[in-house]
């Protein structure tokens, strides 16, 4: 494991900034001033993206990148490529972290379990290049128990699981959805935990997500790069990143508590106008409410915090929809409100 747990660690990647449309030939972004911004805001990291197909980071960016990192003693981290001059580069640099993805040289993009088969010989390489350096290495996977499997098999112990699928199922009003791909993360997060492996994630994160997953303690680090530049520019990027800072150290602690979040659900249920499932909701409160945590607490707050018309059609439907039958609230509301109810559940088209 690297370094104590002392709560996650933020990264901020720039590439976003080095991309902006609208720069002409010869047009930059200073990233040693933005890296500069952003460490300013808490973060315990900057990132840059080394990859095959632009030059619009030039070895000087990384070179002052660097020298910011390391003057404010936080971590210079590159994402490369397969490319074996990319990882040298990121030696050179004295890199403290190298996460490797899962794009091939001819950038085409493939599955994990075909990627660390058909690569595992040059992540091992890439190990040994490093082994006398400073510089750690994580294997960017897909959040799958085979990748994670796989991962041990092949010894790697510190990994990156792409979030980009759970992402979209968390800003998804699908609720079921986002509680299937939240309770799987956070299962695969403390699967790989006991086994040793120091996870990261990153991969199309939004701020919004960190602190749902900032209370798991599975996740040493947060990566989180172009979802965050909508705040930054209306922010500013180090208030964004202060913003980002705050939340995920807030994440499970204070107002973010299972207890207060208990409380604030008991509230809203006792504030309900009488309805047909008013008395079912006072007795979950009452009962199962105060063992709940992630990610079962995360849905019934989605499910609370929406029309009630939804949940009472679930929970007096003549069957369930299989993905909510692992969902305690609809469960326990069945099961008091509407015992006759129990035909098996529809399994979801696809």
């Amino acid at each position: 494991m690297l370094g104590p747990k002392t709560g996650p660690r933020l990264v901020v990647s720039l590439e976003s900034a080095a991309l902006l449309p609208g720069l002409g030939i010869g047009e930059t972004v200073d990233l040693s001033h933005l890296a500069d911004r952003v460490i300013e805001g808490g973060a315990e990291g900057v990132m840059i993206h080394l990859t095959s197909d632009h030059g619009l980071i030039s070895e000087d960016d990384l070179a002052r990148v660097a020298d910011v990192c390391g003057e404010r003693q936080r971590d210079f981290c590159l994402r490369v490529t397969t490319a074996f001059d990319h990882v040298e580069r990121a030696r050179r640099l004295k890199a403290d972290r190298i996460y490797l993805g899962r794009e091939a040289k001819v950038a085409q993009w493939t599955s994990t379990s075909l990627f660390l088969k058909s690569h595992i010989g040059h992540i091992q390489k890439v190990q040994k290049t490093l082994k006398d350096s400073d510089c750690a290495l994580f294997v960017t996977l897909e959040p799958t128990l085979e990748a994670a499997e796989q991962a041990l098999r092949y010894g790697l112990f510190t990994v990156e699981l792409d979030m980009s699928h759970l992402a979209a199922s968390l800003r998804s009003p699908d609720i079921d959805r986002a509680f299937d791909a939240l309770s799987h993360v956070l299962s695969l997060g403390r699967y790989l935990n006991r086994h040793g492996v120091e996870v990261h994630l990153g991969g199309g994160l939004r701020p919004a997500d960190l602190r749902v997953l900032a209370r798991s303690g599975s996740f040493r680090q947060f990566n989180i790069g172009r979802r965050l530049m909508p705040e930054a520019l209306n922010e500013g990027l180090s208030a964004a990143v202060k913003t980002l800072r705050e939340r995920m150290s807030g994440a499970g602690r204070g107002e973010d508590t299972p207890a207060e979040r208990h409380r604030r659900l008991t509230e809203r249920v006792a504030g309900m106008g009488d309805i047909r499932l008013k008395e079912g909701l006072e007795r979950f409160c009452r009962e199962a409410l105060p063992r709940l945590e992630d990610p079962q607490l995360y849905a019934a707050e989605r499910l609370l915090a929406g029309p009630l018309v939804r949940l009472e059609a679930l929970v007096f439907a003549a069957n369930l929809p299989a993905s909510f039958a692992g969902i305690m609230l609809i469960k326990y509301l069945r099961q008091t409100q509407a015992p006759g109810r129990s035909g098996p559940p529809l399994r979801r088209a696809g």
